[in-house]
């Protein structure tokens, strides 16, 4: 049995895809599998994937006919797969030092989550922007809580971490597929809450930002918008009725920045948009409702 299983989730990576697997495969530790994932690629990825998809390491290759509209799925489909003690997702277009691998599983030994100092790659450049939550700089360790979840989760990047395999029975148990935008957070809420995390400054994990990526909101419709809020207002309501020491107020002042989010990054005329009443007054709504009182 594999020691770690290194997923790759792939979407139109193509101009990445011989960097992110090189790293993978250049790790100075090297008892892994590697589960090769694409998600109806229409760029030259498949191409690529093919090239390496015959290496020892390689233990599954699979394409999909469709997109599945969610790279959370994707990620769903590889911890299925996966048979190693522990797990990387390891995101296509991301990057990482080759000592990545051996550094996390040190801090495995006794913690449930690695997670890596994160740079920035302004898509093939290499930046000297570091991210690195607050929470990180004053500590390298934490224990999860639902508090955590209140302002910004100290777990940015998916790609960053190695962590121990989760239980397949509680796996089945996920919601966080059901979620097109924020299902990275609901995964670590889900899998990660009440873990020990280690902030792992020995390695680095660069996160390639791109002008457009799909994790940047200034360049979405009114559509995304609402279907961002949507999914923050729901998850944050779930950790509010689940947790008791995670208090009304924190729920609103997540919902209050979410909605602030859309609200800045809208011009005059969007906000005049029915589109934008809607989430308005979701937003409004959510202010002054009590969802454990009213059984949202």
């Amino acid at each position: 049995m594999p020691k770690v299983s290194v997923i790759v989730p792939n979407y139109n990576h193509a101009s990445f895809l011989k960097e992110r697997l090189d790293s993978i495969l250049n790790q100075t530790f090297q008892d892994f599998e590697i589960i090769l994932l694409d998600d109806a690629s229409t760029d030259t990825s498949v191409e690529i994937l093919k090239n390496y998809s015959t290496g020892k390491r390689v233990s599954h290759f699979i394409i999909n006919k469709k997109n599945s509209g969610s790279p959370f799925k994707q990620w769903k489909k590889g911890l299925d797969l996966a048979k190693g003690d522990c797990i990387w997702i390891a995101e296509s277009d991301d990057s990482c030092d080759l000592n990545f691998l051996e550094t996390h599983l040190e801090y495995l030994k006794t913690y449930d989550v690695s997670a890596a100092k994160i740079m920035v790659l302004d898509n093939l450049i290499k930046t000297d922007t570091i991210m690195v939550h607050s929470v990180f700089k004053k500590q390298d360790e934490v224990k999860l809580s639902s508090n955590d979840f209140s302002y910004n989760c100290p777990l940015f990047n998916v790609s960053s971490m190695v962590f121990k395999k989760i239980d397949k029975n509680i796996l089945l148990n996920n919601t966080f597929t059901n979620y097109n935008i924020i299902g990275d957070m609901v995964f670590y809420y889900e899998f990660f809450l009440g873990k020990k995390i280690r902030y792992n400054k020995k390695t680095i994990n660069y996160y390639r930002q791109h002008d457009k990526g799909v994790s940047t909101t200034q360049t979405k419709d009114l559509n995304y918008y609402m279907q961002y809020f949507k999914e923050n207002v729901n998850f944050i309501n779930r950790v509010y009725l689940e947790n008791d020491k995670f208090t009304n107020k924190s729920r609103k002042e997540y919902i209050r920045r979410r909605y602030n989010k859309i609200k800045n990054r809208t011009t005059f005329k969007v906000k005049r948009s029915f589109l934008f009443l809607q989430i308005y007054i979701k937003h409004q709504f959510q202010m002054f409702v009590n969802v454990k009182n009213n059984n949202l």
